[in-house]
């Protein structure tokens, strides 16, 4: 399923009008994915008891394609058991089987929770039945066949006031909703009633790997998808952009300094905060030690991060510290190209790195990581290495 001929994009879900899976849907094939490679992973599917119904119709005077679903409800999965029966038996890749049974699943343990009841009774109502097992799957094998790079997207509008359910009248956004959207920026407007339903929230929180604005890209399509209701004054749609990284972000880009300072903590938790926060995605963590009031001795604990991890990155902080404030700001940073090229070392292998600007070799480095694990086997002092591996690098580049 996966595409040979197009490049990695980076696709940026815009749901400041609301988000469900068949908008997504419509998003994804307006992006000129064929709409075989959605057919194909839904026919891989135990299932004959739906039609998928492709439209070109206009929200708000702008024109979107609509993905409908049309299911006979009544021989449709409920249970967690049926959902799990279906994937199980289904042609599915192995990746993308275990991802919807992941995503059902998660749908599930959040509704059991909500309802109070044990998760192998509860039997899903309104987001229940084929057309969840459609969108999921088919937004999944939409991601297979692009593979992008990066999914980002922007704050979600969950839209408000009250919607009526099987059990009653329930505020928006719902239960679901809200549980799902845990840790994601929401927005309401003014327009009345559900804009991100179950389905939706569940793929973006799966497929985003942040939110917020646009992010810099050179735009090449825009998908737009649209919903069922017809809202006056409100385009009810979904839309997806993808583009590829712009030139100006390989050597300049914004990233957020985070700093607090601490008096109070025991440093071993400070360095398993260090160690958590880089395998969480932190571009840098040092310490500076300060003196604060009352001539307290303390830290103060600085953290460089992309946008899309500044959320999870101060959370993460809040967690394993014992920090009760921070403070951060966008920063510009300029970086260098990088390129590897490699040397031996009594025959093992050590990297280089090179960093050039505007083609022009500025500084080279020996990967510590390779040198300490040659010197290791060469049983030689880690200095030696690091001078030889700069000497075998500088006669490679007289060579050349």
């Amino acid at each position: 399923m996966k595409s040979k001929e197009r490049a990695q994009p980076q696709l940026y879900i815009d749901a400041t009008c609301g988000v469900s899976g068949d908008m997504l849907l419509g998003a994804f094939l307006d992006l000129e994915i064929p709409v075989e490679v959605l057919q194909q992973a839904w026919s891989a599917l135990p299932l004959d008891n739906y039609e998928v119904e492709i439209s070109e119709v206009r929200k708000s005077g702008m024109r979107a394609l609509r993905c409908r679903v049309q299911a006979e409800e009544a021989s449709g999965p409920r249970s967690w058991k049926d959902y799990e029966a279906v994937l199980r038996k289904s042609s599915l890749s192995e990746n993308l089987r275990s991802t919807a049974l992941e995503l059902c699943r998660t749908l599930f343990e959040i509704e059991a929770t909500i309802h109070g009841v044990p998760f192998s009774r509860l039997r899903l109502h309104e987001m229940g039945g084929t057309d969840l097992l459609i969108d999921v799957v088919g937004a999944l094998a939409a991601v297979d066949y692009l593979q992008p790079s990066v999914i980002h997207c922007s704050p979600v509008n969950t839209g408000r006031g009250f919607i009526r359910f099987s059990h009653g009248f329930y505020p928006v956004p719902g239960p679901a909703v809200t549980n799902l959207l845990v840790d994601v920026p929401v927005f309401q407007n003014e327009v009345e009633g559900e804009l991100a339903t179950p389905t939706g929230a569940l793929l973006v929180k799966h497929l985003a790997a942040g939110f917020g604005e646009l992010p810099e890209m050179t735009l090449d399509r825009v998908g737009t998808g649209a919903g069922e209701r017809e809202i006056e004054g409100h385009p009810n749609i979904t839309r997806i952009f993808s583009g590829t990284r712009a030139a100006s972000q390989k050597r300049s880009d914004a990233v957020y300094q985070v700093e607090t300072n601490i008096d109070d903590s025991n440093p071993q938790l400070l360095g398993y905060f260090l160690e958590k926060a880089f395998e969480e995605g932190a571009l840098d963590v040092f310490f500076q030690p300060i003196f604060m009031k009352k001539n307290r001795p303390a830290v103060r604990l600085t953290m460089l991060v992309e946008a899309n991890q500044l959320q999870k990155l101060t959370s993460l902080l809040f967690a394993e510290t014992s920090a009760i404030g921070l403070r951060y700001w966008k920063v510009e940073r300029e970086k260098l190209d990088r390129k590897w090229s490699e040397v031996s070392v009594g025959r093992q292998k050590i990297r280089i790195k090179e960093s050039y600007k505007n083609g022009v070799l500025l500084n080279f480095q020996p990967e510590y990581e390779d040198c300490k694990t040659a010197a290791a086997a060469l049983h030689l002092p880690l200095k030696q290495v690091l001078a030889e591996a700069i000497h075998e690098y500088l006669k490679k580049r007289r060579r050349h």
